[in-house]
């Protein structure tokens, strides 16, 4: 699908590509600090003209789709901050993949959170499912994804939306219990439920990179990194409650498959979860870890962490995104391979 938008690369900004090409090879570091609080309440506009200002079921006719994407921006140069570059995409906070797949939407107000809730009770309640898509929703994503082009004006670039891999997927539309009795009692089922989500993820995927305008004949990731090609972020959250051989059997092939269906690849991880390391090391693709330091009290310490992150960049890239001091930035940037190494430190820690 052809776009129009067209991006003005000054010096500078092809500097910053180049560089963002060598960091995939591990041969060049970024770093950037951005402003960035928790999430607080959930700004949710709706179609009626109102604001939602309390918890409400959601369905895709009930956004209000032009103040989400914006109004358009004065065209310009393509926008950097600090060794990223500036994004957009359609609106993060739906649980867009889940609500593809059928799973009810629940927006929380004050909780800041949309969560999609099992909507599948047992195995014949999925295989028997009387539509594989709910279409609306997939439509809603991709128009807002032209309209952000359209609207951009060549100041940021366009990226693919939040989309959880097959291990959120399996828990938020089988359950936590239906997921983890599956690896036991219905092992086939439970395979050919990945399959089925893994393709879903990957057609919506390359359905919103069809659309989105090329930078340079490459594309940027959400983290705001270009790569000189096709690229995806995935996630595997719910490997906090697998033990490692669980996700290496059992979801590592299909984060791996995502992973493969792109040039460049980037797996979202919790630093509580990385008991998943090893796996994801022991194999090609993903090509990046990016890890988010959590600061609650079972989060491991930045000393525990850093022999992992040094063992990631003995094979990949890592991004460590969080709350982090200059001094714990400095730290990193002083104990860790620079090759290949990203820090985003988020202001509110400093």
């Amino acid at each position: 699908m052809e776009t129009n938008l067209e991006f003005a690369l000054d010096a500078a900004t092809e500097a910053l590509l180049a560089k963002h090409a060598a960091w995939w090879r591990r041969e060049a570091t970024l770093v950037t600090r951005i402003q960035g609080a928790p999430l607080g309440d959930l700004w949710l506009p709706l179609a009626d003209g109102t604001t939602a200002d309390h918890d409400i079921d959601l369905t895709p006719d009930m956004l209000d789709v032009e103040r989400l994407v914006g109004p358009a921006r004065a065209p310009g140069p393509l926008e950097t901050f600090g060794d990223l570059i500036a994004t957009a995409a359609p609106y993060t906070r739906v649980p867009w993949l889940e609500a593809i797949l059928g799973s009810p939407i629940r927006a929380t107000i004050q909780g800041g959170s949309m969560r999609a809730h099992p909507f599948v009770q047992d195995w014949p309640a999925w295989e028997q499912r009387p539509r594989r898509i709910a279409t609306e929703w997939l439509d809603l994503l991709l128009h807002m994804t032209q309209l952000h082009v359209a609207r951009s004006s060549g100041r940021h670039a366009i990226v693919q939306t939040l989309l959880r891999g097959p291990s959120d997927l399996a828990e938020a539309v089988l359950g936590p219990e239906l997921m983890s009795f599956a690896m036991v009692d219905h092992p086939q089922a439970l395979h050919r439920f990945l399959d089925e989500v893994t393709d879903v993820f990957i057609e919506v995927l390359h359905a919103q990179l069809e659309r989105i305008p090329l930078i340079k004949g490459g594309y940027v990731n959400p983290f705001g990194i270009w790569s000189p090609g096709t690229v995806v972020r995935t996630q595997c959250d719910a490997s906090a409650f697998l033990s490692p051989k669980h996700y290496a059997q059992w979801y590592l092939p299909y984060d791996a498959r995502i992973s493969e269906s792109v040039d460049y690849s980037v797996i979202h991880l919790h630093s509580v979860s990385l008991h998943t390391v090893d796996a994801l090391l022991s194999v090609e693709r993903p090509n990046v870890i990016q890890i988010i330091i959590e600061t609650s009290a079972n989060a491991p310490t930045l000393d525990a962490m850093i022999p992992i992150f040094r063992k990631i960049l003995a094979v990949k890239p890592i991004i460590i995104e969080g709350p982090l001091t200059e001094y714990e930035v400095r730290r990193l940037l002083d104990e860790l391979p620079l090759g290949g190494l990203c820090i985003i430190a988020r202001e509110s820690a400093w």
